[in-house]
C-alpha cells in the first residue's frame, strides 16, 4: 500500500506555505475522486454467505477502503444484474422469496438482493468491485502511485482555488486540473480494457 505521505513531494513544492494537514486532506479527497472516476482499483471479494430470508448484505472491503462500484456479481454461479436506485425491480416495500437475479448497491458498503433466498447458501455470492479510500484512510492502493504526479497536479489545482492563502492562484488552477482530468480518463480506459468493466463477469464457483 502507498501512504498519503508518499504523494507529498508531488504537491508541496507547488503550493508554498500549505500545511501538511491541508495537503493530506486534499490528497485523500483527490485519490477518492480518481478511484471513483476511473475504477482503477478493483478486487474480487471473498465469497459471501447467503442466509435464508435475508436480502441485505455487507460488502467486506479491505481496511481503509469502501466500494465505489459493484462491477460484476454472481449467485450460485449465475450472473446477477447490478441495478441502481430507482430501478423498477426494487420498487415497493416487500421483497419476494426466491432465487436472486439482481442486486442493488447502497451506501456504506451494503447491497440488497431483489429476492430473499429460501435457504442458507455458504459462499453463494461472488463479486468484483471497484474500491476507493475512506475519508480517514492513511494509505491507498499501490496502483495510484503510478499516477502520483497526475494526482499531485489535481491536488495542486484544488489548493490553488482556496481563497486567502499564501499559495492562492485560481487563475492557474485549470492548468493543473486539466492534467489530472486527462490522467483520470486514461486510467478509466485502462481499467476497462485491462482489468474489466461493468460488463465483466466474475468466475463462477460451485457451492453446495
Amino acid at each position: 500500500m502507498a501512504t498519503i505521505q508518499d504523494f507529498m513531494p508531488y504537491v508541496l513544492p507547488s503550493v508554498q506555505g500549505c500545511t501538511d494537514l491541508l495537503a493530506e486532506q486534499h490528497i485523500r479527497d483527490v485519490c477518492i475522486d480518481f478511484c471513483i472516476g476511473s475504477s482503477i482499483v478493483q478486487i474480487t471479494l471473498d465469497p459471501i454467505d447467503v442466509l435464508a430470508g435475508q436480502a441485505e448484505y455487507d460488502i467486506d472491503t479491505p481496511n481503509g477502503s469502501d466500494t465505489s462500484l459493484i462491477l460484476a456479481a454472481s449467485y450460485g454461479g449465475m450472473p446477477l444484474t447490478v441495478e441502481k436506485t430507482g430501478d423498477n425491480v426494487f420498487l415497493g416495500s416487500a421483497v419476494p422469496v426466491g432465487t436472486p437475479t439482481t442486486l442493488m448497491q447502497a451506501p456504506a458498503n451494503i447491497f440488497t438482493l431483489n429476492r430473499t433466498p429460501q435457504f442458507d447458501a455458504p459462499g453463494a455470492i461472488q463479486m468484483l468491485v471497484a474500491t476507493k479510500p475512506t475519508r480517514s484512510a492513511a494509505s491507498v492502493a499501490d496502483v495510484l502511485m503510478e499516477y502520483a504526479y497526475e494526482i499531485g497536479q489535481g491536488v495542486v489545482g484544488r489548493l490553488l482555488m482556496i481563497p486567502g492563502q499564501e499559495f492562492s492562484a485560481p487563475q492557474f488552477a485549470g492548468i493543473y486540473t486539466g492534467i489530472y482530468s486527462t490522467a483520470k480518463h486514461a486510467a478509466r480506459i485502462r481499467a476497462e480494457r485491462s482489468f474489466g468493466s461493468a460488463g465483466t463477469r466474475v468466475r463462477a464457483r460451485p457451492f453446495g
